[in-house]
């Protein structure tokens, strides 16, 4: 060592090992092959629930067509169907589905879920 050279010692932390071993830190590449068949799973899946969506709506059951629209934006992946939740929350705003008859979860739910997407809706309506 150089004249003010100090040698810098350091602690090192003697962790325990992780129970999970490092599959979560390491990532291979997937193979063509293997990522080509999930993007087709995931697009498979992504057509069903757009068709739930819009089966939902249709059936004028609003309470179905609400929970299902609440779940999938809690689950962060409504950018995946914008339009027919759009669709949905349209068809209900439009024709006027009474929720009165329903209980208070789904009044409250209708009336939250219309009102975040722009609709103009007072307690008067639901």
């Amino acid at each position: 060592m150089a004249h003010g050279d100090h040698e810098i010692i350091r602690r090192t932390a003697n962790f325990h090992p992780s129970i999970w071993g490092d599959q979560f830190i390491s990532h291979l590449p997937k193979d063509n092959k293997v990522h080509e068949a999930l993007e087709f799973e995931v697009e498979k899946l992504r057509e069903q629930v757009k068709r739930e969506i819009l089966l939902a709506a249709a059936s004028n059951d609003s309470s179905q067509s609400l929970d299902l629209v609440d779940a999938i934006q809690r689950l962060g992946v409504a950018y995946h169907f914008e339009s027919e939740i759009e669709e949905a929350l349209q068809r209900i705003h439009n024709n006027h589905i009474d929720m009165e008859g329903g209980d208070l979860y789904s009044t409250a739910l209708g009336f939250r879920l219309l009102r975040q997407h722009g609709y103009n809706v007072s307690c008067g309506n639901y």
